[in-house]
């Protein structure tokens, strides 16, 4: 029996005998595990996991009874994981992006004309709203399954809305391309389902192109490059880092979307509402997304690549200025 598994159950067994078991929280459980397909190796791990979940649906009935909360939380695909178990198999490893954030100050600018660009959205008359999805130029939400590959959603979303503005055509892009590809074999350092950057699938996509979801499915599991040649589709010419400030990252949504950096540790029960539940006094970035606009309120729009079963079909509001770490790396292609 997996170490982890059995000294979880060691750790949550007095928790679990200490509340009462409800008939109505084993009805939820089994209705759960029934929508969701569970299946378990042994007995010892679905008791693990049932009590995981018990312990996860009283936090969730305690948050959403407190009418001061601005956000709600509901049981999903991840309510039989423990919150750490969540950022192993699903969030970006913390070691692999702080090795990559070094490399940010290196990557700051793709060249002098974004520089340009980023200093002339000062002048921007700003609309007290906006939405990209209203304009048709963001993609179906999509999920990565189990694996830490949001980094390759976030940029394939970026790349998705800028070829619809610029072309009037909204494509999925390969997700799979970007995983198999954007790899230390290649120059890079993004890893696969541990985690990787955005910026280094723009620059691996203006050289040999991105294409789309139908000609390389998403599989989640990290593979060999099956791309030949430097004329694949789409290919970003340029892009820049934005500023780390609300009213920078409000402009450039003005033009597209943004792909931001957060820290999603947890997001993971979130269902509806303004999101407000990170720690900010220790933000670790760990999940990378798409900003496609930001409410009257200053609510930022994330489109997050956990299905549209999860938050608002696939979407969260997140609260104004740096909640969650959401100004620290912000990145947008410009042509």
């Amino acid at each position: 029996m997996n170490i982890f598994i059995l000294l979880s159950i060691i750790m949550l067994m007095p928790l679990c005998l200490a509340q009462d078991i409800s008939v109505e929280k084993l009805l939820a459980y089994n209705q759960w595990s029934s929508q969701h397909q569970r299946v378990y190796l042994n007995e010892n791990e679905k008791l693990f996991r049932q009590m995981v979940f018990f312990e996860n649906l009283s936090k969730i009935q305690e948050h959403n009874s407190d009418p001061n909360n601005t956000y709600s939380i509901h049981l999903n695909q991840f309510s039989d994981m423990t919150k750490e178990e969540f950022a192993e198999k699903i969030l970006m490893k913390q070691d692999l992006v702080d090795h990559l954030m070094k490399g940010i100050s290196q990557e700051a600018t793709h060249n002098d004309v974004n520089k340009e660009i980023q200093l002339n959205s000062k002048s921007l008359t700003l609309a007290a709203s906006i939405d990209w999805r209203t304009k048709g130029a963001v993609t179906s939400v999509k999920y990565q399954g189990i694996c830490g590959s949001c980094w390759s959603f976030s940029a394939a979303g970026l790349m998705e809305s800028f070829n619809f503005i610029q072309n009037k055509a909204l494509v999925n892009f390969s997700e799979q391309q970007l995983v198999d590809c954007v790899n230390p074999a290649n120059g890079y350092s993004s890893q696969g389902c541990n985690g990787g950057w955005p910026a280094q699938c723009l620059d691996y996509a203006s050289k040999v192109g991105i294409t789309t979801l139908e000609k390389y499915y998403y599989i989640g599991v990290q593979q060999n490059c099956n791309v030949t040649g430097t004329n694949n589709g789409f290919k970003p010419k340029q892009w820049i880092y934005i500023r780390n400030t609300s009213n920078d990252l409000q402009s450039a949504l003005n033009f597209s979307p943004v792909s931001v950096l957060v820290d999603a540790s947890n997001w993971h029960n979130y269902r509806s509402g303004i999101f407000n539940g990170c720690d900010q006094s220790h933000i670790k970035l760990n999940h990378a997304v798409l900003a496609v606009g930001y409410d009257q309120q200053g609510n930022w729009i994330i489109k997050n690549s956990w299905s549209a079963h999860w938050g608002e079909n696939g979407y969260m509001r997140l609260a104004p200025n740096n909640t969650c770490g959401i100004l620290s790396s912000n990145l947008q292609v410009t042509a």
